[in-house]
């Protein structure tokens, strides 16, 4: 009895996140990451819309249309290992506030560069700041979101991904309707209608920079840094907003993490810290799971990041008035490519109108795929509390692989379409993965795991955006079956993910009362751990 008194109070941080609620501060943190990991995300494939208008308005040839949608991609790649290292030791919420603002400057500006050369060194500059996101947005959204809704959760996050071209289209539609062209003398450059999409494109990052300012450092992050009174204000003002009880009604007063969550360090200089955070993710006990987790993500992002660049060229191919009727996806696809490389062959006496050259059809079709992917992402938030993050992650990959093999074979223009986009929506496993590398690594590691996640999907995104320019036009369907094999091998490497441990409400505990006594026994437990390594 004397012991239940004195641990009164007491909770590991996972039932403190529970007693806390969930309610207002919880949907107000996901809109808000929505709003930052969608603006990363119209960062790398917004030009994946403007390609053809800024092709045509600069006369690229393919590659440097290759090269100017993979730049994104290699700013991401290059920044996503700096930010997994300062979400891990300066805070997530911190990172983005730092990060994100310079982002959405470097966007803006990259919106009247007057050349090709320009404008991929301030994409490469702005896609490296916003991808401060992926380091930090999801962990923040992990931590701050009780167990039983943090998948779904991560998943409804992850669907902001899937609707980036949606975002990109809904605005073009009228801009690119608009018919202006505007000398700027002092910038040598032409204002035309994909320079005023870009700057529309910002506007999601700035809602999400603004909101941030309002809500509060992750409580697990405070926590794991030793600033436990933090790390309750915080929990206790996250009460307040979902309960509408005052502060002072949270019962919570010390709050414990298990020892595996504690990174025990001293101050050590940045290449050893950026050591620390990145060796443990590649040795025993996280190696076997680490291996298993980035091998798919290298199947699925390659596969979806290179294809999904490439799909209003290609959709724009089946509405530029061509008789496609009887053709395979690759024989209309490479026709495409071949005649969008005819801009850059064309002489200072010839004059292309470059407001035609994106068709209002193609930009529907376009957000229907992106507007189906976010659907798609949704029904599977709900299909996971049934099926497990297992058994989901197979099913996008059987799906999707199937698609795949059809792709090959169908010679109907809108079938073609539709497995056409069926096919990168493998893409749809990012919910759970991100959820995987939450929950197998510990807190002070899971910024980093979330960042080399980037570097994995996105590098090898770039390689993949190049190699379809590469091989796209003569080589179409060896390529389009390689891309099926790699998907294959992500699916057998899912098969050796981990089981799923049940932890749904029902198995939670019910009221504050039971949640604070509940922990009394992992407590003690914990406090022996601690004796022991003191």
């Amino acid at each position: 009895m004397e012991l239940n008194k004195e641990k009164r109070g007491k909770c590991t941080f996972e039932d403190a996140l529970d007693i806390s609620g969930f309610g207002k501060y919880n949907y107000s943190m996901l809109i808000l990451c929505c709003f930052l990991i969608l603006a990363m995300y119209i960062d790398i494939f917004g030009f994946s819309v403007l390609l053809p208008s800024v092709s045509c308005d600069m006369s690229l040839t393919t590659a440097q249309q290759g090269l100017l949608s993979a730049v994104p991609l290699i700013g991401i790649m290059v920044s996503s290992y700096a930010w997994g290292l300062c979400a891990d030791t300066m805070g997530r919420r911190k990172t983005l506030l730092i990060a994100m603002p310079i982002g959405a400057l470097f966007n803006l500006v990259a919106s009247i560069a007057p050349n090709y050369i320009s404008l991929c060194v301030l994409k490469f500059f702005s896609a490296g700041f916003s991808s401060s996101a992926n380091a930090a947005a999801f962990v923040l959204l992990g931590e701050t979101i009780p167990r039983a809704h943090r998948s779904r959760f991560m998943f409804l996050m992850a669907s902001a991904t899937m609707v980036g071209q949606l975002a990109i289209c809904i605005p073009a539609l009228p801009v690119f309707q608009l018919k202006f062209h505007i000398e700027v003398p002092a910038l040598a450059m032409e204002y035309r209608p994909w320079r005023l999409l870009m700057q529309i494109l910002s506007i999601p990052g700035l809602v999400g920079i603004t909101g941030m300012f309002f809500l509060n450092e992750s409580p697990k992050f405070l926590l794991s840094k030793g600033l436990e009174d933090r790390s309750i204000d915080v929990l206790k003002n996250m009460y307040h907003y979902n309960t509408g009880l005052d502060h002072d009604n949270y019962p919570v007063k010390s709050v414990c993490l298990d020892n595996s969550e504690i990174k025990w360090t001293t101050d050590t200089s940045f290449l050893r810290r950026m050591w620390n955070q990145t060796a443990p993710l590649f040795k025993p006990p996280l190696l076997k799971n680490s291996l298993k987790l980035y091998c798919i993500l290298l199947c699925a992002y390659m596969t979806s990041t290179g294809f999904t660049m490439w799909v209003p060229t290609m959709t724009n191919a089946y509405f530029n008035g061509d008789d496609v009727t009887g053709k395979t996806f690759c024989e209309v696809a490479s026709a495409a490519v071949r005649r969008s490389s005819q801009y850059a062959r064309v002489t200072s006496n010839v004059t292309i109108d470059c407001d035609n050259v994106f068709k209002p059809m193609t930009l529907y079709a376009v957000m229907v795929y992106s507007g189906l992917c976010g659907l798609l992402n949704l029904v599977l938030t709900f299909i996971v509390g049934y099926l497990g993050k297992k058994k989901t992650t197979l099913l996008v990959f059987i799906v999707t692989v199937t698609c795949g093999i059809f792709l090959l074979f169908v010679r109907i223009p809108m079938l073609s379409i539709f497995l056409f986009y069926m096919f990168p929506y493998v893409a749809l496993i990012l919910g759970n993965i991100n959820t995987y590398l939450v929950e197998l690594n510990p807190t002070y590691l899971r910024g980093m795991a979330t960042c080399l996640s980037v570097v994995v999907a996105r590098g090898f995104g770039f390689v993949s955006v190049q190699l379809i320019a590469t091989l796209l036009v003569d080589h179409c369907t060896p390529m389009m079956s390689g891309y099926i094999v790699l998907v294959l091998i992500g699916l057998a490497t899912a098969c050796l993910l981990p089981p799923d441990t049940k932890a749904t409400t029902e198995t939670l505990p019910t009221t504050q009362n039971e949640l604070i006594l509940g922990s009394n026994d992992s407590l003690n437990t914990i406090d022996q751990r601690k004796e022991r390594h003191s």
